[in-house]
């Protein structure tokens, strides 16, 4: 059963909306904050705040909207709460570049590709751009979410998400070299 037929039929704080949350999208959650963090006790650590937030909040969920983009919502605003609790660049820089020596027990294609050394080098890349164009990039890229339901997370206007995807992009492109063989 989906969260909104739950939430019609028991009150807001019955556990079994809780449990079920929590059995239906902790993968996801956990997904999205491991790819923002980068840190995998940070990441367990920020789902399992979203998951707080969300219960503590459900009362402002209106029913029939979209719940995933709401709890993604929750999770990408919970990690932003994380990064600024780190003190400097040089900590972010440090966890980034560590990321891709942790072994994961989930096997999904962003850590098959990350598993590789283009991946790599790929993902160290996008880890240079300023967090409002690589969380767009990720959300986009790495988590296939539509422009609408990023502009809804990040609680900006699809234009806006649109010009953060396109300067990402061109500085991507700036930064990438292609390796000598590639043409």
């Amino acid at each position: 059963m989906d969260i909104d037929s739950l939430l019609r039929v028991h009150q807001i704080n019955d556990p079994v909306i809780i449990d079920t949350m929590v059995e239906q999208y902790r993968p996801l959650l956990y997904r999205i904050a491991l790819s923002i963090l980068n840190d995998p006790a940070e990441a367990d650590d920020a789902t399992q705040d979203s998951f707080v937030s969300a219960a503590l909040h459900l009362d402002r969920y209106l029913i029939g909207t979209n719940f995933k983009a709401w709890l993604y919502s929750i999770t990408v605003n919970v990690c932003r709460g994380y990064l600024r609790k780190r003190n400097t660049q040089k900590n972010i820089q440090t966890l980034l570049r560590t990321f891709h020596l942790v072994t994961y027990s989930v096997v999904d294609p962003e850590h098959s590709v990350l598993e590789n050394e283009l991946g790599s080098q790929l993902w160290a890349v996008v880890n240079r751009l300023d967090e409002k164009y690589r969380l767009v990039v990720i959300l986009r890229i790495i988590h296939d979410l539509p422009i609408s339901q990023i502009a809804y997370i990040l609680d900006t206007n699809e234009k806006t998400i649109y010009s953060r995807l396109y300067t990402a992009f061109r500085k991507l492109r700036k930064w990438i070299k292609p390796p000598p063989d590639f043409y």
